[in-house]
């Protein structure tokens, strides 16, 4: 049975998933190592909407994955390859290493640290139903620059915020079936990054990383690697440039999956890999209000 997980990115997190980070430590009596977070995400002046912060959402989307990824690994055997989108990469290299909790969160919180440092009033925005050809002048005329190519007809748009204002009205103007921001703060996989990727790179080459146990398909460009080398190159590299979701897809495609879970947050990345492979069993952790539901799942297939 081919089975691939997949790390979804910012933009779903919710004030469900704060209980489920609290109550999924507990029970796997890792509260301790995760207390920094869960003692944030308790106290009584936070309010939800810091969920979309930047230097909150990377750790808490990243702590919400490991402990998910805990709980599959305990009852299946190991997946025959990892994806993930944007922030979800960095989450499933730290998987596919092993690293401990407090080696892979720090790399979470570096991350999330050199990207908030570059950019104020700024973020992401959705462009559906224009193709590249009508795009590129909208986003020249508009300083703002490709994210994330979900398919050939809808792309994830970096720039400041009003940039993309500017790049919306102009998007529906010229018969944009969706234009719209994104609940992400920063201008991820843009060169807006270019610094941070650097940052980046520095503190990742300065590590002693582990040798990787699964595969991982790349959203940069589709790659499969599977080298502690490669994943340096690649997570610092695509802070700064753009993604290509749609030949990741592709690539995953390629290898026959007969069953793929979303790790979440949310099941976007379900729906489209719904919609390009239809014939494979899709579903993200979302989908179901406990581990049980995706457990027996799972049992139906692996």
């Amino acid at each position: 049975m081919n089975f691939v997980i997949i790390f979804s990115g910012q933009g779903l997190q919710s004030i469900k998933h704060m209980q489920e980070i609290k109550d999924t430590a507990q029970e796997l009596g890792l509260s301790e190592q995760f207390q920094p977070l869960i003692h944030q995400i308790s106290d009584a002046d936070f309010n939800p909407a810091q969920l979309f912060d930047n230097q909150v959402a990377q750790p808490f989307i990243f702590a919400l994955q490991y402990l998910r990824w805990q709980k599959i690994k305990a009852h299946f055997p190991e997946p025959m390859l990892l994806s993930g989108y944007s922030l979800g990469e960095a989450s499933a290299v730290c998987c596919s290493m092993a690293l401990d909790i407090s080696a892979a969160t720090q790399l979470i919180l570096k991350r999330a640290m050199l990207m908030d440092n570059l950019c104020t009033q700024s973020g992401l925005a959705a462009i559906q139903g224009l193709n590249l050809k009508q795009l590129l002048p909208l986003l020249q005329h508009s300083s703002t620059e490709i994210s994330i190519k979900l398919n050939d007809t809808h792309y994830i748009i970096g720039g400041t915020e009003i940039a993309l204002e500017q790049l919306i009205d102009s998007a529906k103007a010229h018969g944009a079936q969706q234009a719209s921001k994104l609940k992400v703060s920063i201008p991820s996989h843009t060169s807006f990054m270019q610094d941070a990727a650097e940052g980046f790179a520095d503190y990742l080459q300065a590590l002693t990383l582990k040798n990787m146990h699964i595969p991982i398909i790349s959203a940069s460009d589709g790659q499969k690697y599977y080298q502690p080398q490669q994943a340096i190159t690649i997570l610092a590299a695509q802070i700064d440039h753009a993604l290509n979701w749609h030949k990741c897809m592709e690539i995953i495609r390629e290898y026959q999956p007969d069953v793929i879970l979303e790790i979440g947050p949310g099941n976007a990345l379900t729906r489209m890999i719904s919609a390009t492979m239809p014939n494979v069993q899709a579903r993200s952790f979302d989908d179901f209000s406990q581990f049980e539901g995706v457990k027996n799942w799972l049992e139906k297939f692996i």
